[in-house]
């Protein structure tokens, strides 16, 4: 999979459940994540009765298996600098525990535009990618079992965030789900 640090630059997924009808889960994974990337749902762990392997899409499993969206809230428990709160700073380490959401037609949730692979436009689509768990825009519609379509970018506000590495105007890109499964 690919490296889930943003340039090296320490700016992680910021995902936003802007209206999702499904319910949530608690998945694990082997390997980091962000909020906003797209999972598919794995068997149950040994000895729980709850939480879930996160499998991340690869060329077999885009055609067929419905995705969830990670969303787990964005929170440091490093008090020590008040730029560890900042929601660009929080990945979820490997081994730990984290929320996502099953995705049902016409649900819309939103994710930084750093988040996704390609540029976004309104209007056109985002899919998956072999081996990787983040969002790919497309200009055509993906034929994957998830399909999502551009609905709205909106400015997230600052040119840049105090305290972190990172000199970028951030979007927030609202996705409504077409398809998933």
């Amino acid at each position: 999979m690919e490296n889930i640090n943003v340039s090296g630059s320490g700016v992680y997924g910021i995902f936003e459940s802007t209206h999702i009808t499904g319910r949530n889960f608690s998945f694990i994974s082997d390997v980091d994540l962000e909020n906003g990337m797209l999972v598919h749902k794995g068997e149950l762990v040994d000895a729980t009765k709850e939480v879930y392997r996160a499998i991340i899409p690869t060329a077999a499993t885009i055609a067929n298996e419905p995705v969830f969206v990670i969303g787990n809230p964005a929170w440091n428990y490093d008090t020590s600098s008040i730029v560890n709160q900042n929601e660009c700073k929080y990945f979820i380490p490997a081994g730990k525990v984290f929320r996502v959401y099953c995705l049902n037609t016409n649900d819309k949730f939103g994710v930084a535009d750093y988040g996704i692979t390609g540029d976004p436009v309104v209007g056109e689509y985002v899919g998956l990618a072999p081996d990787s768990a983040r969002p790919v825009a497309s200009a055509t519609r993906p034929t994957g079992a998830f399909v999502g379509q551009v609905v709205q970018i909106v400015d997230m506000g600052y040119d840049y965030f105090v305290g972190v590495d990172v000199n970028q105007r951030t979007h927030k890109v609202r996705i409504e789900v077409v398809r998933n499964g």
